[in-house]
């Protein structure tokens, strides 16, 4: 199976030793998924695909402010998909690799894959493309951190992974990446393209052009429900 690295190559991240843990043991936990893909799906979304539009606070939430790196704040809104998914059981060994933390709970693990659009394919590499790859990457930081926030004023564990990395953002890493591409084909099914040395996603709607990233969370389904619902402004057709 070829290994699969980032196209996210060359904006900012929030992790200090991503070069070094680049190499890190990814390659397991795409071995879970691959082998996932290749059965029926056993485990439908908690919450289908809703493309939604969200507010962003004008001030960083602290969580992003603690980790002392620049985000811009530019974008006063975020407009994105998400869905919700129970973790399935072929994943739950390796999650607890990607987070130590969530060990003896990984059945009440809650996955939220989120995709933004973008206007050019992620396959290209022009500095204009790069630039757009960097708002989304400072757009899903921010939502990101919200939604951790909230759920976590509630007693509730959540976390989003680094989309340049695959490293636990907020909370312990461990020695496993998590592969945002190949979780977005093994959780809903969508198609990935094989471009040599990497993956490639594959949105129904938008093709290639398209940014994912991924929260997750131990809270029930109903509570972060209401905490995405209290951050959203409007559903989008």
């Amino acid at each position: 199976m070829p290994s699969t690295t980032t196209l996210y190559t060359s904006a900012p991240t929030a992790h200090k030793d991503t070069e070094a843990l680049e190499s890190a043991n990814r390659g397991s936990l795409n071995k879970e998924l691959v082998v996932a893909k290749h059965h029926k799906q056993r485990n439908p979304p908690l919450v289908e695909p809703i493309l939604a539009r969200f507010k962003l606070s004008p001030e960083l939430p602290k969580l992003l402010q603690d980790l002392h790196v620049y985000i811009s704040t530019d974008e006063s809104n975020a407009v994105l998909q998400y869905s919700v998914h129970a973790c399935p059981l072929r994943m739950r060994r390796e999650m607890r690799i990607v987070f130590p933390e969530i060990a003896g709970k990984e059945k009440e693990l809650l996955i939220i894959p989120t995709f933004q659009k973008v206007a050019s394919s992620m396959v290209s590499y022009h500095p204009e493309t790069q630039d757009e790859k960097d708002d989304k990457l400072n757009v899903f930081y921010r939502w990101g951190a919200e939604l951790v926030t909230r759920l976590r004023k509630q007693g509730y564990w959540a976390d989003i992974t680094d989309p340049m990395s695959g490293m636990a953002l907020f909370t312990a890493c461990g020695p496993s990446l998590y592969p945002d591409v190949e979780g977005a084909e093994a959780l809903l099914r969508y198609r990935l393209i094989n471009i040599g040395n990497c993956f490639l996603l594959s949105h129904p709607q938008w093709g290639t052009h398209v940014y994912p990233a991924t929260a997750f969370t131990l809270a029930p389904a109903d509570v972060l429900m209401d905490a995405i619902n209290s951050m959203q402004l409007n559903i989008h057709s």
